[in-house]
């Protein structure tokens, strides 16, 4: 299949040169577990693992029924999203290297039979757990079960592994931003363990933990954020002895280079601002312009996930090896502490929400998409009643005339429908877009750092040098092609169109105008009177 969007990426099989020392680290008898595979992150990491270290011997993947599908029809279709397909071409026997197991992370023991949990205990070397609901309004007790329980359900599995070399848990950035302006790569106090949360929700029903949910929040913004701390804190309780670590991504959107420009499958964060903006629908958001908007690509975050776990493997052995330990699942008497690694762009290449307004805004401008629904604009204010005020007068107004508009012609109104849905989108993200942190990322340059030339051009997620116009014009190009289904060619088509909305935008504010200069001026003649 081939995309509107330049294929840009690295054949390295034609050539086959000597392997470097990440693909070494996975070449040969390393197996992989993987959860979270179906989504945005699983499919960068597998597509990643099996183009760029065709070595690896077996990759199991969890998967789950999902909307009435089955396990192994989701399994097929996994493959048929453009992301996979330069893997295909340059590794068209990559099918012989993935099993499916069958589990949920909803369920004890990730839903995983007898059978398979003993596969998994003799066989996996390198477990990455990308799995977790990223929903910001998700159900606490659905959140806990993915986010925490089932971290803790695969760790003790981990513990049972024969020949466990790496296992990473991706986190967030936003794990612990609560009551801090700087975000170190360390571990930090949760605000309740995960055993104490899963007793507490144990004892409730899902209506009355539904009411009581802003009190256990407390300060945290959403079930998410404070899930991912508490899971954090897991590790320590649970991952003992084991090699292992996290990596935390701060806002991940569209992939920049690989496997294909743009790539993204979900409409999450700034992705959806890009695209409800494409459209014309969101045309203010309640964001500080100066402020920076911590964005990350999805192939940085995937390339630096696969050099971490690298990476953990020979701290752990360095570790070991430092305190005498002959067999590595001997205990030492001094822990093995897990290394965090902040996979962020704020340090050493910061885009603040101005510029990235500008940016995407620009190319929407230039390329308009033939889906527009009203002209491209997008206010930026940092005070909430000044944007109380623009969605009122951009939002409400144009969506209360269009639905009557609409039930006059016998259509059914949709757009207030919308803008509901926009408004609570907004909600949620003015939290992360009035506020800056400090997140600081000396593991992760470090490990840079320790990178041969040529895994730092295998894995790069050098975020110093990647030039933030180049990659906005990706990132909208994608979500355009990818999010909106929209194609380049259809250019032409949605500039007629955006010359006929900017007549009816023109006409609607005069009208609109005239109305509003009318009923004050009598509401001034009722005053002299």
């Amino acid at each position: 299949m081939t995309t509107e969007i330049d294929n840009i990426h690295l054949n390295y099989s034609e050539s086959k040169p000597e392997l470097s020392e990440i693909q070494s680290f996975y070449n040969g008898a390393t197996v992989f577990f993987l959860t979270g595979a179906t989504g945005f992150l699983g499919n960068l990491l597998l597509e990643k693992i099996i183009r760029t270290c065709s070595g690896v011997k077996r990759i199991y993947i969890l998967i789950r029924e999902k909307k009435g599908l089955s396990t192994e029809i989701r399994f097929k279709e996994l493959f048929n999203d453009p992301v996979f397909e330069v893997m295909k071409k340059e590794q068209p026997n990559f099918i012989e290297k993935i099993s499916a197991v069958i589990g949920d992370c909803k369920l004890p023991n990730l839903g995983i039979g007898e059978q398979n949990i003993a596969i998994l205990k003799n066989e996996i070397n390198i477990v990455i757990h990308s799995a977790a609901t990223v929903r910001f309004d998700e159900h606490l007790r659905t959140a806990v079960n993915i986010n925490i329980v089932a971290l803790q359900d695969l760790i003790k599995l981990s513990q049972q592994m024969k020949d466990l070399k790496s296992f990473v848990h991706i986190s967030t950035a936003y794990s612990n931003c609560v009551g801090r302006d700087v975000v170190d790569e360390i571990f930090y106090k949760p605000p309740i363990s995960g055993n104490q949360l899963v007793k507490i929700l144990d004892c409730l029903d899902d209506n009355y933990i539904t009411k009581i949910t802003p009190v256990l929040l407390n300060e945290w913004p959403n079930t998410y954020a404070m899930t991912k701390a508490v899971a954090e804190s897991e590790i320590l309780t649970y991952g003992k002895g084991l090699p292992i670590g996290i990596v935390r991504p701060s806002m991940i959107i569209t992939t920049y280079k690989e496997p294909i420009p743009g790539w993204i499958n979900n409409v999450y964060g700034p992705t959806g601002i890009v695209a409800a903006t494409g459209v014309g629908l969101l045309r203010c958001m309640c964001a500080n312009p100066n402020f920076v908007a911590d964005l990350i690509p999805g192939d940085f975050v995937i390339n630096s996930i696969l050099a971490a776990s690298w990476d953990i493997h020979i701290q752990w052995k360095e570790h070991n090896n430092s305190n005498n330990i002959i067999q590595s699942n001997c205990l030492s008497d001094e822990a093995f502490l897990p290394p965090i690694f902040n996979s962020i762009s704020s340090n050493t290449n910061p885009l603040t929400w101005g510029e990235f307004s500008a940016i995407s805004r620009t190319v929407s401008r230039n390329n308009p998409s033939s889906k527009l629904i009203w002209p491209v604009m997008l206010k930026l204010t940092g005070n909430k009643n000044e944007f109380n005020i623009y969605c009122f007068l951009l939002h409400t107004i144009p969506a209360y005339i269009v639905d009557f508009l609409a039930r006059l012609t016998g259509r059914k109104p949709k757009l207030m429908d919308a803008y509901r849905k926009i408004h609570k989108f907004c909600d949620v993200i003015a939290y992360f877009s009035l506020q800056s942190w400090t997140f600081n990322d000396k593991n992760m340059q470090s490990l840079w750092n320790r990178l041969s030339k040529l895994d730092q051009s295998l894995f790069n997620f050098d975020i110093a040098n990647m030039d933030w116009y180049d990659f906005l014009v990706k990132h909208a190009q994608g979500i355009r092609l990818y999010v909106l289904k929209d194609p380049l060619t259809t250019v032409e088509e949605g500039r007629k169109l955006n010359k006929k909305l900017y007549m009816l935008h023109y006409t609607v504010i005069t009208v609109l105008t005239a109305f509003l200069l009318m009923i004050l001026y009598y509401i001034f003649v009722l005053i002299m009177k």
